[in-house]
């Protein structure tokens, strides 16, 4: 699996909460619905993770180059530099500690930022 997440190279915790609305935040399907602010709460692989949506139930989802449109499934987004909401946005096949791989094979060093109103993942390629 590489180096887990649990804070990125800044020392920002990444594995977030409903409750507190911080960490990396990722789109999701439980099977019957869309959810647009499901949080990273345990990684398992590189490519899969442990989800909620509400802080009690949990999901096993892999990552995903589109839209979620089927249980188990979500789409992380990283941002290249400038950070506007929909432009410069990078679908993520991977992520460890310190890099992020697209669905390319591009690699990129990230970290997470605040744009006032939630955490974003910030990628500069390497």
């Amino acid at each position: 699996m590489g180096r887990p997440l649990r804070k990125d190279v800044l020392g920002t915790d990444v594995i977030g909460t409903p409750v507190s609305d911080t960490g990396i935040k990722v789109q999701s399907h439980d099977g019957s619905t869309l959810s647009a602010a499901s949080f990273i709460i345990k990684q398992r692989g590189a490519k899969t993770f442990v989800i909620t949506t509400n802080g009690t139930d949990r999901q096993t989802c892999v990552l995903q180059s589109t839209t979620p449109a089927a249980a188990g499934q979500m789409l992380m987004m990283g941002f290249t530099q400038p950070y506007q909401a929909d432009a410069n946005a990078v679908p993520i096949a991977k992520i460890t500690k310190r890099v992020a791989t697209d669905f390319s094979g591009v690699r990129y060093t990230w970290y997470l930022e605040n744009d006032s109103s939630t955490d974003v993942i910030v990628l500069t390629a390497i």
